[in-house]
């Protein structure tokens, strides 16, 4: 049945299995495309019998598995293989006699393992120069690249990318005279570029990111790459040294060589590319002033990351008077200076705009119009921008986030732009004065930080309608009356809440913990923060802020906040940081807060606590007594005061402790010393016998020093015995002193009697 069927075509079928068998003979089949179906089996062994299988596609399914070798085995006249997109597994470039009239292998985005390439550095696929297409991205195969890569003479598309190979790029790759597309990124490739890749006249695509390279990438490796159009060889360690002088062979669209050494000056060769479309040379370690020339080679431009340098210069330098084409727009991090150029509002594909940390001056921008329908982002904080906001920036109706923090800007918030569906509002560190007006979308809000302003009056409720809110900065404001109950309401801090953060590009923000700011950079999943320090806040803390048990930084500092800490605050089990410092708080320091497990910083100081510290867990390791500093009905562990009723244990304990160290440490004193003493007193003794051993002269005279000694102590004893005939009235009695040999020692001997007993001393 059906055996003479060649030709089988089945894509997007819908197919959900592949059946184990099927009564039919495919013995013929020269031709099979099952892909872009939900297939979630194995291969089934039917699949076994095409001895004729030239094209068998199973992509784009849900296939898992070990994939069966045999297929390859029994299919010897096979020359297209796609199984990508799948979950197979296994090692299936092991034979590599199954793969000698293959000419396009696809096994990307699926779960393969094993080493590509065989011990003795042959290919595990068939040596033959067939192969014109390989493509493995995606997977975890191992392994080296050969030498005997070069052999692939036919080869146009080669794709290893997002696997685990190491080692080094090997120089046969300039073999390759047939190659377009190369991709070795995101592997563990190390040492240098070989210079002979400069040979590929019709490469049109490399990109080697993502790699473990190093060495020096010159003009040489770029000599005869005629058709390059794509150049990626970002985050890697390689130094790009190209003279000034340099024109490149080839008309480039796409550069990338972010994180790599491309300064300190500017690449003088990109001012012969007229085609740029994208170019990200962001952290290149360019500290140069912006060219002039630069603005006339990027009016082709999409996407510009020239962020994390040190460029100087005016910003229309770069940003200029007409730039169509422009989506995306990464300036941060460098000293531009001069005023955010109007021809911004013209580019109405612009979707990202990152100007920050710069020193850019004047006023925002008015003219930002609906037209803008994708302007999405838009930070512009750490300049020295000024005025108030413009109202056009309510325009921008798929706005998502807006930062304009750490700059000069006044005035009172528009209150149209609360209503757009922001995600990220960033305004802290700035003039802005007045209320905050009423939030039009409740639901878009994540991150809001309006803190280090000076806006006033209380506290919205309307804020307690943002359900997603996850991180609140009001800080360093002039805001009164007291925290709202409904702050529970922030279902997204909820122990059993969903928890995402879409990804937004780069966010930037400040977060005051232990008493110091940190800068957040990226997206930020899992931060949840509320600051309201600083302030004229009063009344009590809501028992409800207990409910948001997700919640990391909780700053109420600074204000004037009465009452008694809540008792269930222990509920805040992710807490890492607690200021309730400079209020008016009264009461006991609830028992719970010993089960913070991983509370780092605390700050109870200059309120009115009383009581016993808490002890226990992660509190235990918080003994520094600045935190409860200013609370004068504090006591216990880590003060010095001793609490009520604890003294006479206290001081028993302290007694007998103090005791019992003192003792063992004067029982180890007296050991050594006594140990010490005598060994020296040894080793002294037999050092000083040696030396008059040895050195007669110092004999002699030792002695004689000897026998004046024994004379001193004869004639102090005479003396004594006069001391004591005088004192206690003895009869006169005549002294003889036999030391007559020693008349000036005698003489001596009688100024002290003279001195000591008044008495003559008779000498016979």
């Amino acid at each position: 049945m059906l055996s003479s069927l060649e030709f089988l075509i089945l894509r997007g079928c819908e197919l959900e299995d592949a059946s184990t068998s099927l009564p039919v003979n495919f013995t013929s089949l020269r031709f099979l495309d099952l892909s872009q179906n939900s297939m979630n089996s194995s291969i089934p062994p039917w699949f076994h019998n095409f001895s004729k299988l030239e094209h068998l596609d199973l992509s784009d399914n849900d296939l898992q598995g070990i994939f069966p070798t045999i297929i390859l085995e029994n299919s010897q006249w096979l020359k297209f293989l796609d199984v990508s997109t799948n979950r197979m597994e296994g090692e299936l470039l092991k034979n590599s006699s199954s793969f000698c009239n293959l000419q396009v292998l696809s096994l990307r985005s699926n779960k393969f393992s094993g080493r590509m390439f065989n011990a003795q550095g042959g290919t595990l696929i068939c040596g033959r120069s067939n192969l014109k297409t390989i493509d493995v991205n995606d997977n975890s195969f191992s392994g080296h690249l050969p030498n005997q890569f070069g052999n692939f003479k036919d080869l146009i598309f080669l794709d290893l990318s997002r696997n685990s190979i190491s080692g080094p790029i090997p120089a046969t790759m300039g073999q390759l005279s047939s190659l377009r597309m190369l991709n070795l990124s995101f592997n563990n490739l190390s040492w240098q570029i070989p210079e002979n890749i400069g040979l590929l006249s019709n490469l049109e695509v490399m990109d080697i990111g993502n790699n473990q390279l190093d060495g020096i990438v010159s003009q040489i490796h770029f000599a005869n790459l005629t058709s390059l159009t794509v150049l990626r060889i970002y985050s890697t360690g390689l130094v790009i040294n190209i003279s000034a002088s340099w024109v490149p062979p080839f008309q480039i669209q796409e550069i990338l060589m972010s994180s790599c050494k491309v300064g300190p000056k500017f690449p003088n060769w990109l001012r012969t590319q007229k085609k740029v479309s994208t170019l990200d040379m962001s952290n290149a370690s360019i500290s140069d002033e912006v060219p002039h020339w630069l603005s006339d080679v990027l009016l082709s431009i999409e996407q510009l990351d020239l962020s994390g340098n040190m460029l100087r210069g005016n910003i229309s330098r770069i940003i200029g008077k007409k730039m169509p084409l422009l989506t995306q727009v990464s300036l941060f991090g460098n000293n531009l200076s001069g005023e955010i150029p109007n021809s911004l509002c013209m580019s109405d594909e612009l979707s990202f705009l990152d100007l920050s940390k710069n020193q850019l001056s004047g006023k925002l921008p008015r003219c930002w119009r609906k037209s803008q329908a994708f302007l999405e982002w838009i930070s512009l904080g750490d300049n020295k921008l000024n005025g108030q906001l413009p109202r056009s920036l309510c325009h921008l109706e798929q706005l998502k986030v807006l930062g304009l923090h750490e700059n000069g800007l006044d005035g009172v918030l528009p209150k149209c732009l609360l209503k757009l569906d922001l995600v990220i509002l960033d305004l802290g560190d700035n003039q802005f004065t007045g209320r905050i007006p009423l939030f039009g979308n409740p639901k878009s809000f994540e991150i809001i930080d309006l803190g280090r302003n000076h806006l006033t009056g209380n506290i919205p409720l309307q804020l307690c309608h943002l359900a997603n809110l996850q991180y609140l900065s009001l800080k360093h404001n002039n805001f009164s009356r007291g925290i709202p109950c409904c702050f529970n309401n922030f279902s997204r801090m909820w122990a059993n809440s969903t928890l995402y953060f879409r990804s937004m590009g780069r966010f930037l923000t400040m977060v005051d913990t232990e008493g110091t700011s940190i800068e957040f950079t990226g997206t930020i999943p899992y931060l949840f923060s509320i600051d309201l320090s600083s302030n004229a806040l009063d009344g009590q803390i809501p028992e409800g802020l207990m409910r948001l048990t997700r919640l990391q930084n909780l700053n109420l500092s600074q204000n004037k906040l009465v009452g008694e800490i809540p008792s269930d605050i222990g509920n805040l089990k992710d807490l890492e940081s607690l200021d309730l410092s400079n209020n008016k708080l009264s009461g006991e320091i609830p028992p719970s807060i010993s089960n913070l497990d991983f509370l780092s910083h605390l700050d109870l100081s200059y309120n009115n606590l009383s009581g016993p510290i808490p002890l226990g867990n992660r509190l235990g390791t918080l003994d520094n007594q600045s935190i409860y500093r200013g609370n004068d009905g504090l006591c216990g562990h880590p003060l010095l005061k001793v609490c009520p009723g604890d003294e006479l244990d206290v001081g028993r304990g302290d007694d007998h402790k103090l005791s019992e160290d003192k003792a063992n440490e004067d029982g180890s004193i007296i050991v050594w010393f006594y140990s010490g003493f005598g060994l020296g007193f040894v080793v002294a003794l037999m050092g000083f016998c040696t030396i008059l051993h040895l050195k007669k002269s110092w004999s002699i005279s030792y002695f004689r020093v000897v026998d004046r000694i024994i004379e001193k102590l004869s004639i102090g004893r005479m003396i004594t015995m006069l001391w004591f005939k005088r004192a206690f009235q003895f009869p006169t009695t005549k002294i003889i002193v036999h030391l007559v040999s020693n008349t000036s020692l005698i003489k001596r001997a009688y100024w002290l009697t003279q001195y000591w007993t008044h008495a003559p001393l008779q000498v016979m």
